[in-house]
């Protein structure tokens, strides 16, 4: 609409500079058409190929960007994630709901999410309960890294976990919902905080990438941009070109506070723990040796 009211805002310019008396048509000589009727054709016609540009660049036939600056199959998408955790103790429950919402753009009904998870050093994913959850949901998915769930936080690593998910139509909506079991690892002791509380550890598990692919859609040719390699599936042999998607999410991150030792009772635990076990092998050196008497008859 500004386009078209520019356009007709320098037609009528151009019209009162050469006459104060507007008209379109005049004979002369046999010829019917001046020069401003020239330049108003000119202009409508400039308006009708903006248009049908405007036009053949939405829906699901869009054309390459140009120098791959933009990602137009991605402009009608809009991409929102809902997470939160929950259950109590050091065993959790992650939850992630995926809704893409399509308005000018059309995706196939077939499409693949690929949900890319950090997991930081204070937390892992145990790879025996992830092979169990293929078994009992089909919930796919592929550790690239071996994971120790013994090592407490100060001597494990960051690892990622990919998840492979297939998107659901629900009219206008691909959605769809990832659970994954989080276990958090123990931490060093640390002093009280000031009120006097006991010591707490904050876990912040970071927000995960998502990676859309749909096989019946060449959509890297149109988002050079935001082409990445990925696996392609859950056996993690091979990788494949996935488009890196946008999205607006109900938190920067989720954060989970755990209780750990307080490092002003080091001396008091250390002498307790030494005079138990100190105590506890005398017995039982005592035990093994003794003589024992069997009564005669």
């Amino acid at each position: 609409l500004i386009r078209w009211l520019a356009i007709m805002s320098a037609i009528e310019n151009c019209l009162q500079s050469q006459n104060q008396q507007p008209y379109i048509w005049k004979k002369e000589e046999g010829k019917v058409v001046s020069d401003k009727v020239k330049i108003l054709l000119s202009a409508l016609l400039l308006h009708l190929l903006l248009f049908l540009h405007t036009v053949s660049s939405q829906g699901k036939a869009v054309s390459p960007a140009k120098g791959g600056e933009s990602c137009p199959i991605l402009e009608g998408v809009f991409v929102s994630v809902m997470r939160r955790i929950f259950s109590q103790g050091f065993h959790k429950q992650l939850l992630s709901e995926v809704e893409l919402m399509l308005t000018t753009t059309l995706l196939p009904d077939k499409c693949q999410l690929l949900v890319e998870e950090t997991m930081p050093r204070g937390a892992y994913v145990d790879p025996d309960e992830m092979r169990d959850l293929r078994f009992k949901t089909g919930l796919r998915s592929f550790i690239p890294a071996k994971v120790d769930v013994e090592k407490p936080e100060f001597e494990s690593e960051a690892f990622r976990i990919f998840i492979f998910r297939t998107l659901k139509v629900r009219e206008n909506l691909r959605v769809t919902s990832v659970q994954i079991p989080v276990n958090l690892r123990y931490h060093k002791p640390g002093p009280p905080s000031s009120d006097g509380s006991p010591p707490m550890a904050t876990v912040k598990i970071p927000n995960p990438r998502l990676l859309l692919a749909c096989p019946q859609e060449d959509m890297v040719a149109n988002c050079s941009t935001r082409k990445v390699m990925a696996f392609c599936d859950e056996t993690g042999t091979s990788k494949c070109e996935w488009i890196n998607i946008p999205y607006k999410i109900n938190v920067a991150s989720v954060e989970v506070s755990i209780p750990v030792g307080n490092s002003e009772h080091t001396s008091l635990v250390v002498g307790v723990t030494t005079l138990v076990t100190c105590g506890a092998t005398i017995y039982l050196i005592i035990t093994m040796f003794r003589q024992v008497k069997h009564k005669v008859e």
